[in-house]
């Protein structure tokens, strides 16, 4: 199996034995459109749904599937014609059951444990040292005073090249007039709300400069500046009050504020609301005044929807209300030379591009396919829960699936393409990550949303989420290796959600390794050494985000517990490697021999020239493999129908009924972390190395 596995259409469904062969006694090997048994016995072949009770033909329903497999590929071909559209009326009315719609409490996939997992954890061989509260008091990291004239147009050009690419929440010219007006000699040329925005442009440009040792003042200290001005500027009824809360926001994404992005987003898509912008204007204004009013409400939009999404928490606001348009995809520059009068003039469509609006668009697209798949996927139901889900729901799930991952394919394919990237957002590989992080949702939302009534896994999906979720941390290790992206709470929150999917799938995949060609050996592999990568990355993570720690030290049990593995990797404090054009793609390089891999993951923070090294083995606990009980006698089996056997899986059981369990625990504690409230210590008192002496 392969990382292309990742991006696959899931296949026909593998229905039941027919009633003849079950009659029997007897292996069906379910060929349509008639079992082998029934085909030589002249006997119609005749399928009862185990929830219904219902009765069908296999060769009935094989010609439906052949129906429904034309009418997919006439949709196909008609789909570059026509607006994306909710995959079926099914996923349609499933989200008018309930406005929680987020996957970040992870109870959906992670409320189960492996049947092969211990009850117990073992204790982190890591000393908690490191694992420290935020370090940023005023004490420690007082505000800064403005810097030179040279820092201040380096940070500026970092914001405008880099920052407003993936967030315009301000128009470049705006920036620039109000660092002039700063720096200007003439007192009173610079209002409160000018200095604040200054500030907080310092504050979030040079996260990365001063990561990479390019600047030395703490990003901290530009930030404490700016909140002394905080009360002197407008924050709520305007334009600017939104333009104001969203620096803050983008701050909040580095570095813990004690404040909750969730609740800043929120508060700015109200107030976009009540001031009309998701709508079109109720009368004509200037092009360039309405492209700003769509930018700022779409990076409203991007924040809700995204912080929404991981804390299963509800929209600010449905997508059938927004009828304003997306950002038209012209340079500012070129918008502002127009002779037009409208954003709807044609002769807007026909100025060169990509541009900086082409990535902004991207993003904003990428987010609306995750809000449907969130609505389709992760509501929650209204059904009790003793209530069963029969053959044609697990066809619905199928079908949705496969439309979903066709939206994202074309997305991707659909993204632009920037011949010398100057920034991280201008990379493919960036647009391969954001995609394979959207891949691993839809695909954790379709195995929650599958039969579970002690039903085989379907194979075809979990082997997609463990490639899916290996691919993940594969792209941003390489992001990072490069010194092409730095880390943030949500890239945190992806790394170690990716992790615990690559521990469910492979604590319900992983049996007797002789069992396995050497492609299924070296998937393991590749599985383990992409969790060990996620760990040692966390750790790093520690040194700017040491409130992080805990989750770095919980992941690293975790990873032993399940795979046996562990690095001895420490969080490094220097600042991230600065990108150098002689750096080559330092890509993980895997060997897979009697399922043991040695590879070499990310160069050290400290050097460019060092790697971290991890030895991993994908045999159990207590160096036993993971073993798959047998599906009992009379089961049905809904699993996909793939060429290997399915009799030897697990039943489908993820987590212990308990809700409580750790691994879903700590992934909604995380979400908590990444885009909420930090959590409460309560949520690591289970765990004996964050307890304090008795």
């Amino acid at each position: 199996m392969s990382s292309s596995n990742c991006t696959a259409s899931v296949g026909p469904l593998k229905l039941p034995a027919c009633e003849r062969c079950r009659t029997r006694k007897v292996r069906c090997d379910n060929k349509p459109p008639k079992c082998s048994g029934c085909t030589k016995s002249s006997a119609a072949c005749v399928i009862v749904d185990p929830v219904t009770n219902e009765r069908y033909t296999r060769d009935g329903l094989h010609g439906l599937e052949q129906k429904l497999r034309k009418l997919e590929d006439l949709a196909k071909e008609q789909s570059a014609a026509s607006p994306a559209k909710t995959p079926s009326d099914s996923a349609h009315q499933r989200s008018a059951k309930s406005h929680f719609v987020g996957d970040g409490s992870g109870l959906n996939f992670f409320k189960r444990l492996s049947t092969t997992a211990k009850a117990s954890v073992p204790h982190p061989d890591e000393s908690p040292t490191a694992v420290l509260r935020s370090p940023y008091g005023s004490s420690t990291i007082p505000a800064h005073s403005l810097p030179p004239w040279e820092v201040a147009q380096t940070l500026l050009t970092r914001f405008s090249s880099h920052v407003l690419l993936h967030h315009p929440l301000m128009p470049h010219y705006q920036v620039d007039n109000i660092l002039q007006r700063v720096y200007t000699p003439v007192r009173g040329a610079a209002t409160d709300e000018d200095v604040y925005r200054i500030f907080m442009v310092f504050a979030i440009s040079s996260v990365t400069t001063y990561r990479r040792g390019l600047t030395h003042e703490h990003p901290y200290g530009y930030f404490r500046a700016a909140l002394q001005y905080g009360t002197k500027v407008n924050l709520i009824g305007s334009l600017s009050g939104v333009q104001n809360l969203l620096l803050i926001a983008r701050f909040a994404m580095y570095y813990h504020i004690d404040c909750s992005i969730w609740d800043m987003a929120r508060l700015c898509m109200r107030q976009c609301i009540a001031l009309g912008l998701h709508r079109p204007p109720a009368r004509p204004i200037r092009p360039m005044d309405e492209q700003i009013q769509r930018n700022v409400f779409w990076d409203c939009y991007v924040h809700d929807r995204y912080s929404s999404g991981i804390l299963g928490r509800p929209y600010a606001i449905a997508e059938e209300d927004i009828t304003v348009q997306l950002p038209v995809e012209i340079s500012e520059p070129d918008l502002l030379s127009a002779q037009v009068s409208s954003l709807d003039d044609p002769s807007l469509q026909y100025f060169p591009g990509p541009n900086e609006v082409s990535v902004f668009r991207f993003v904003v697209k990428l987010r609306r396919i995750t809000t449907r798949i969130s609505n389709c996927f992760f509501s929650s139901p209204t059904q009790s829960p003793q209530s069963r889900r029969t053959i044609a729901d697990a066809g619905r799930v199928k079908m949705d699936f496969n439309r979903f991952m066709d939206e994202l394919t074309q997305a991707r394919n659909q993204a632009p393409v920037f011949p010398e990237p100057k920034s991280l957002y201008e990379r493919s590989d960036w647009y391969d990550f954001l995609v394979a992080k959207d891949r691993l949702t839809l695909i954790r939302g379709a195995l929650a949303q599958m039969p579970v009534d002690g039903l085989h896994p379907p194979r075809g999906l979990l082997e997609m989420c463990l490639s899916c979720a290996a691919t993940v941390v594969d792209l941003y290790t390489t992001l990072f290796s490069r010194g092409q992206i730095t880390w943030t709470r949500s890239y945190f929150q992806i790394l170690f959600t990716s992790g615990l999917s690559i521990m469910y799938t492979m604590s319900i995949l992983n049996h007797d390794k002789s069992s396995h060609d050497p492609e299924q050996v070296a998937t393991f592999a590749r599985a383990s050494s992409a969790l060990s990568a996620a760990s040692d990355v966390m750790k790093m993570f520690v040194s700017e985000m040491p409130d992080a720690g805990r989750f770095a030290v919980v992941f690293e049990a975790l990873m032993k517990q399940y795979t046996d593995t562990g690095t001895r990797a420490r969080p490094s404090r220097a600042p991230t490697p600065p990108v150098q054009d002689n750096v080559g793609q330092q890509r993980q390089q895997h060997a897979a021999s009697n399922g043991n891999l040695t590879t070499a993951i990310v160069p050290s923070q400290t050097s460019s020239k060092d790697q971290i090294q991890g030895h991993l083995d994908i045999s159990g606990a207590n160096g036993q493999p993971l073993q798959s009980p047998q599906l009992l006698p009379g089961q049905p089996d809904y699993g996909f129908a793939l060429e290997l056997g399915l009799d030897d899986f697990q039943n489908w059981s993820l987590f212990p009924s308990n809700p409580d369990h750790i691994l879903g625990q700590m992934e909604a504690g995380l979400g908590e972390y990444a885009w909420g409230m930090p959590p409460n210590d309560s949520l690591f008192d289970q765990w004996e190395v964050f307890r304090g002496p008795s």
